[in-house]
């Protein structure tokens, strides 16, 4: 109606159209995959970057948390309505274009990968890729269990600070190197961990070097200072135009 009156002199054919365009272009957000998890990296980041490498459009839900009570009511809202139950009440979750929700990070990430040709061509290939995001998932568990964290509450201040030293300087550049040497067995060219394009393990190898906790990277890149080949797959993931974009515009967040 408003086109109607504002271009009288369009015909009714042409208005049709632009009408249609219009309601076309304010439903591609409805149509859109959606990512739906608090306001801070956490462990939708990988998510967020893999979006970026595939260049496709989507909507980013962010959860608002109270810095002073850790608390989101928009999460116990989404809790509430349903949102969340495929994934037992937690975030993030991947709703699709088509409704279907999918929860679990790693489920994500590998589904993202798939959709922006990540993971190879052929089964073989897959495996090999999600091999290498696997060992690179090994390195953050046996970090958190060496316990050094401040969210570890069984140890005093200095057991923790002995066991991030002997993390840092001894256990992360000794399994960085085996990742290191595996790679070189998969990789056809600088910059990335399987073949001569991106995948997966390539973002994988990023996440791990790249997208630490701000208090940890220092100690990480120190770890890593011997790892040319895994270096320079971070690097190349970094560089890429959308992941760079995404980046440097990307909100400030805790953690």
């Amino acid at each position: 109606l408003l086109l109607q009156r504002t271009i009288p002199r369009i015909n009714m054919k042409t208005t049709n159209a632009l009408l249609l365009l219009a309601a076309y272009l304010n439903s591609t957000a409805a149509f859109a995959l959606q990512l739906k998890y608090f306001d801070i990296r956490g462990a939708a980041e990988t998510c967020r970057v893999i979006f970026a490498l595939g260049e496709e459009s989507y909507t980013d839900v962010r959860y608002k948390i109270d810095q002073a009570t850790f608390q989101s009511p928009e999460f116990n809202e989404a809790k509430e309505n349903g949102d969340l139950k495929l994934n037992l009440n937690r975030a993030p979750v991947l709703v699709t274009p088509e409704g279907k929700t999918i929860g679990q990070s790693k489920a994500i990430e590998r589904y993202l990968a798939r959709r922006f040709g990540l993971m190879g061509k052929t089964p073989e290939e897959e495996g090999m890729i999600d091999c290498i995001s696997e060992h690179c998932r090994d390195v953050k568990d046996a970090a958190r269990q060496k316990g050094f964290s401040k969210f570890t509450r069984n140890k005093t201040d200095e057991e923790k600070a002995e066991a991030r030293k002997e993390w840092f300087e001894s256990d992360m550049p000794t399994m960085l190197m085996k990742i290191e040497e595996a790679v070189k067995e998969t990789s056809d060219a600088e910059g990335y961990s399987f073949g001569a394009t991106t995948t997966y393990g390539d973002v994988a190898i990023w996440a791990l070097l790249r997208d630490c906790f701000p208090a940890d990277a220092e100690d990480t890149t120190k770890a890593a200072e011997k790892c040319v080949v895994l270096n320079a797959i971070a690097d190349q993931i970094q560089s890429h135009p959308g992941v760079a974009k995404y980046l440097a515009e990307r909100p400030d967040s805790l953690w």
